[in-house]
């Protein structure tokens, strides 16, 4: 069995010295994937539930579902701009 040594691991990936990662980068990326997921849920949970009523209701059940979307929508949004400004 032939283990990696640490020169092996070294050139595999070197970091680069200017840019060093950090926990705040680490923070920053999971902020922008958790506020795409946000986002993602709100409008497909809002699509989902528009297309199962039935086309009767659909009318009327409009603008809360838009609501619904855009507070997701905005909330998602804001938490990537927070991750992108922390990376």
């Amino acid at each position: 069995m032939n283990l990696l040594s640490a020169g092996d691991l070294a050139a595999v990936w070197t970091p680069n010295p200017d840019h060093p990662y950090t926990w705040a980068k680490f923070f920053g990326f999971l902020a922008v994937v958790v506020g795409c997921l946000i986002a993602f849920a709100g409008v497909y949970a809002a699509r989902s539930t528009w297309r199962g009523l039935d086309p009767s209701r659909r009318r009327t059940q409009l603008r809360p579902l838009a609501v619904m979307a855009g507070v997701f929508l905005a909330i998602g949004l804001a938490v990537v701009a927070f991750g992108v400004w922390l990376f």
